[in-house]
């Protein structure tokens, strides 16, 4: 058998412009809201708010989503929020977790801090696997919060002043970090260099939920034969030893799909259903789905807030006082 060149196999490089272009997409959603942000504060041109930054508000979509449950109806003042979230809550059910490994722009900021991590040290740690139990119990520290709210509680939440403005309010955070927020994040960025993508494996909460959801995926990675090489381990963002099983459909798995590509011998093939689904088509699938949420949303009038530029320009004033 003629092996391809090593290098075409474990670069992925079809993903890494996957991730690049989301990142695109999520920088420009911070970039324009910094633009709408400065109009009310420093007089700037006005630029329109971007629904696409609601992607970044999780935990009050799922109480959006509580609310959609109890009180059935879609919340008008971050109605993209709710509409992201199910959106990726499909593509976990359909897909597993190739959000995570395609997708995610905080994902992908993490493997490119691991990555410099090894060509500053040659290689980054795998880390003590338990620990990954901390982001599951970060997931039920939020449902705990969540889950017990009633009908009333989840509806006031959705028309606080808070919620009106968390956006803006997260914005406020990056940009005025203090004490605690500046030492938690050099440390997580310091760990990611030194332990293989941290955040992602042992902090994230939105990659533990997507990883139980997951677990309903028809989606695997199945092998059918194998020399032992384990590059497919080496190249697993995951640190999933895939030489080991029969097949990958633990909830750890990103689906990023580096393994099939660090295969040489096509031992390592993608199955939906019991049926052999080429690679190059996954993460068109999962951008189908996220975008199609979106169309369905603009369509029926559920992407863009409801608040006015009048709503604004009351809440600017007043967002220091303003808090959960």
């Amino acid at each position: 058998m003629k092996l391809p060149d090593a290098h075409k196999i474990t670069k992925n490089h079809y993903r890494r412009l996957f991730q690049l272009f989301f990142f695109s997409i999520s920088l420009y959603a911070w970039i324009k809201l910094y633009l709408f942000v400065s109009h009310f504060d420093r007089g700037w041109p006005y630029v329109s708010r971007p629904a696409s930054i609601e992607a970044f508000l999780p935990i009050g979509a799922l109480v959006s989503l509580k609310n959609l449950i109890l009180n059935r109806f879609i919340d008008p003042i971050h109605p993209a929020a709710l509409v992201i979230f199910l959106a990726i809550l499909t593509s976990a059910v359909v897909f597993r977790r190739g959000f995570c490994g395609w997708v995610c722009p905080i994902g992908f900021i993490s493997e490119m801090i691991t990555a410099a991590g090894e060509r500053i040290g040659g290689r980054t740690l795998t880390g003590w696997k338990y620990i990954k139990t901390l982001k599951y119990l970060l997931l039920l520290f939020f449902l705990a919060l969540i889950l017990p709210m009633n009908s009333q509680e989840t509806a006031m939440f959705l028309f606080s002043p808070y919620w009106a403005i968390a956006d803006v309010k997260l914005l406020d955070f990056w940009l005025n970090p203090g004490t605690m927020t500046v030492v938690v994040t050099m440390l997580l960025v310091i760990g990611t260099i030194a332990v293989k993508n941290l955040w992602c494996r042992f902090v994230c909460p939105y990659g533990a939920l997507l990883g139980v959801i997951s677990v309903m995926s028809p989606a695997r990675i199945e092998k059918s034969n194998c020399v032992g090489c384990a590059k497919c381990d080496e190249a697993c963002p995951a640190c999933i030893e895939v030489s080991k099983r029969d097949n990958v459909s633990t909830p750890e798995c990103i689906m990023c799909l580096e393994c099939i590509s660090a295969c040489r011998y096509g031992y390592l093939n993608l199955s939906f259903a019991g049926f052999r689904l080429k690679k190059q088509y996954y993460p068109v699938a999962i951008a189908l789905i996220l975008f199609g949420y979106f169309a369905i949303a603009k369509l029926t009038g559920h992407w863009d807030s409801a608040l006015r530029y009048e709503d604004y320009v009351r809440l600017m004033k007043i967002r220091d006082l303003i808090s959960h």
